[in-house]
Parts: structure tokens; C-alpha cells; sequence
């Protein structure tokens, strides 16, 4: 490709030996889920960390019942993605889409059917089967019982306020979705100093870590499958399947062929599972409409690379992660968004994000346009060289397009084979 003449792209790739900081942290898999269930909230328009505290109280609830090890770490697992369903698009209710969400992330059919029986009433008054009593499963009884707390908490003005409205409140209030049983545990753990103060401590996802004893050792393998998981579901909300794995493969590929160190090009891959991540806040009437956004609509779309950088900051070892997620839509000339970083502001990360997320939505089709073919979308790209993108990175993608076919038919012979 012919190199752009614009100078805005001068910043060198850097010292490689001060890359090798960006490799991706060792994490347990109910410690990450609990960062990434922020998305789950945002797109059920609930405060960032609900469905954390649901998690933690179903958990303290199952604790004295005398839940053992292996079902508290179930009953985080549904607390954690109770209404994760929501967030997708799926052909049955959100209680399946939420189910299905389960298996993404890799929990067995037990996690996913107490999500599907969250709705469910312990008077038989629930949805989807009206069940009722003990043909209810015990950890949606629980979830179910922790979600109202949670929901009543998070509408009051307070916490302090809601502890002391709900420690006044009858238990008899609870009794009819989930049980006279679990509605005494309950109440005895809301009335309990350590449960107040976890639940709305700014590291609750490390407690919820912590809580799920038994899962086995952290590892950055448990990172990169909850990552693709979380990249599944930001495609079923978007309606391109394959979108976000797409993305971190090239990504990857790019990385490796501009010569960074192998743990920084993984860190990037990661980085292209999740970087639209923050688009589960926007409203589906924008991202589904077919004509030209309003300028409001245009604002709210743009602010997801914010919302993902903040969703992701948090958990171990990502704070770089989300700073290139943040920053994927900005540009070497000073133009792009959100915050019109200059050339010599930009990392060499969200450069090659850019790219990668560029390519594959100008492949993709779109509700105002259809997909472009890959020469044409070459020929686009090569066009904002100089401008919108880095012409390092550029020159190198149809080599790195090259090499992630390859890896693929390489990987389709393999499972034809087996």
C-alpha cells in the first residue's frame, strides 16, 4: 500500500522492553464475571454493581442455610447473571437468553436452569411455569430473594436508609416469592454489619472472588475464556455473530506482525473481545435504527468507548486493557472521539483496535448500508491512512489478514479431521 504524506502518525511503536508490563493477570472466573455483570446492569438500566450485591447476598443467605462450597459458588454463578438475558437478543424470553449466557461463560445446566426459574414464585405466581414451593430451585429462590433487597436497596436513597427500611420491614413481605425459609435467613443477613459493608464496598467483585472457594487457581486462560464469552454476548446484543472473536484475531494478528511481545498481543486480543462492551448501555432503538442518528443519538452512540473503559478498569490487571477500549474510536489526526487525542496521545493499542474494529464494520452489514467487499474496504482503509489511521498499521493488515485466514482453514481442517 502507498503511504499517506500526512504526518500526523509519527509515534514511534515504542520501547518493546517496556511493553512486556502489558500481559494479561492470573483471575478467577467468578472474580472477572463479577466485573463484566456491570454490562449485565447497564443494559437493564440498574446501578453498575447490582448484580454483584445480588450475587453476594444470595450468597450469605445460602451460607446460613448451610450451603456447602459447591452450591454457594452456584448460587454466585446465578446471581451474577440472574438477569444477564436481558442484554441480548434471543428467541425465547430473557430468563433463556439468560440461561444461554450461563453456557457462554461455561456453567453447567444446574446454574442455567435456576436462571431460567429466577421469575418463579414460591406461591405459584411466578413465570415462566408457575411453579411453586420446593419444584422451585432453592438458588433461584435465593437470587430471586436477593434480587428484591438488592432492587429495593438500590432505589432508596441510601444504603443507610435502605438498611433500616429493610431491617423494619416484616419478614411476611418476602415470605409469598420465596419462602418462609429463605425469608428468615435473609432477613437475618441484612441484618448483619459485614453483609451492609461488602455489599457496597468499591472491590465487592474481589469478595465475590473470594466467596466462590473451591473454583480452583486464578489464571489468565480463565481471562481469555470469560473474555470470548463476553464477546458472545455484546454479538447476540448487536446482531453480529462472530463480530468481537473476528475483531481479536486480527487485532492479535496485527500485533504480532508489528513485532510487540507475544503478552502484549494477547493483552490486545482481549482488549478486541471486549471493545464494545459499553454499547450493551445504548438503547436498541439507536443502535438498530436505519437512518441518520440525531445529534443526541450521535452523542449517546459515542459515548459506549467511555462506558466500556469504565466497565473494565477495575478488574485485575486491566486498567490498560481499558484504556485502549476507551480510546479505539480516536485518531492519529486529532479528530476522533471521545477525547481528540493527538498523535503523540495515542498508544499504539487502540491505533491497531482501530483498524481491526474499522475493517470488520465495513465488511459487516449495516440497518442503513450494506457490507462493502474486502477490496473495497481495503481500498477504504488505505484511503484514511495518514488520517483515521496509522499507515505502520495499514501497511501491515494484509498481511495479518493473510496469516488469520490461514490459522483458520488451519483450524477447519483440524475439526474436520476430528
Amino acid at each position: 500500500m502507498q503511504q499517506a504524506s500526512s504526518a500526523a502518525y509519527s509515534a514511534p511503536l515504542g520501547d518493546l522492553a517496556a511493553l512486556r508490563g502489558s500481559v494479561l493477570r492470573p483471575v478467577l472466573r467468578l472474580e472477572i464475571l463479577a466485573h463484566f455483570s456491570g454490562a449485565f446492569d447497564i443494559a437493564e438500566q440498574q446501578q453498575v454493581g447490582h448484580a454483584a450485591r445480588v450475587a453476594y447476598l444470595a450468597h450469605e443467605v445460602g451460607r446460613r442455610l448451610g450451603f456447602g462450597p459447591e452450591e454457594r459458588r452456584r448460587l454466585l454463578a446465578v446471581g451474577l447473571l440472574h438477569d444477564a438475558g436481558v442484554a441480548v437478543r434471543h428467541e425465547g424470553g430473557h430468563m433463556e437468553a439468560g440461561a444461554w449466557v450461563a453456557a457462554r461463560f461455561g456453567f453447567d445446566e444446574a446454574v442455567s436452569g435456576a436462571i431460567l426459574a429466577t421469575h418463579e414464585r414460591w406461591d405459584g405466581r411466578g413465570r415462566p411455569g408457575a411453579l411453586e414451593g420446593h419444584g422451585i430451585p432453592i438458588e433461584a429462590l435465593l437470587v430471586s430473594a436477593a434480587h428484591w433487597a438488592c432492587e429495593f436497596a438500590d432505589s432508596a436513597m441510601s444504603p443507610l436508609r435502605a438498611r433500616a427500611q429493610l431491617q423494619n420491614s416484616t419478614i411476611r413481605d418476602i415470605e409469598p416469592l420465596a419462602g418462609p425459609e429463605v425469608a428468615a435467613a435473609l432477613r437475618d443477613a441484612l441484618h448483619e454489619d459485614q453483609t451492609w459493608l461488602a455489599m457496597w464496598n468499591d472491590d465487592l467483585p474481589r469478595l465475590v472472588g473470594q466467596a466462590g472457594i473451591g473454583e480452583g487457581k486464578p489464571s489468565q486462560l480463565r481471562l481469555q475464556h470469560a473474555a470470548h464469552a463476553m464477546g458472545e454476548v455484546i454479538d447476540a446484543a448487536v446482531r453480529e455473530p462472530g463480530r468481537a472473536a473476528h475483531v481479536a484475531a486480527l487485532a492479535r494478528q496485527l500485533s504480532f506482525t508489528l513485532g510487540l511481545p507475544e503478552g502484549y498481543c494477547e493483552a490486545i486480543g482481549v482488549a478486541g473481545q471486549l471493545l464494545d462492551i459499553g454499547q450493551l448501555g445504548v438503547p436498541r432503538h439507536i443502535t438498530d435504527k436505519p437512518s441518520i442518528l440525531t445529534v443526541d443519538e450521535m452523542e449517546l452512540m459515542r459515548s459506549h468507548p467511555v462506558v466500556g473503559a469504565r466497565l473494565v478498569q477495575a478488574a485485575p490487571g486491566m486498567g490498560e486493557v481499558a484504556a485502549w477500549i476507551g480510546a479505539h474510536h480516536e485518531r492519529p489526526d486529532g479528530r476522533g472521539y471521545p477525547e481528540l487525542l493527538t498523535d503523540d496521545e495515542l498508544a499504539i493499542p487502540p491505533r491497531i483496535l482501530a483498524v481491526a474494529d474499522a475493517y470488520h464494520a465495513l465488511r459487516a452489514s449495516r440497518p442503513y448500508r450494506p457490507a462493502f467487499t474486502e477490496e473495497e474496504t481495503l481500498v477504504m482503509i488505505e484511503l484514511g491512512s495518514g488520517r483515521q489511521f496509522d499507515p505502520r498499521i495499514v501497511d501491515a493488515l494484509p498481511e495479518a489478514l493473510e496469516a488469520v485466514a490461514l490459522a483458520e482453514a488451519a483450524l477447519d481442517g483440524a475439526d474436520a479431521a476430528s
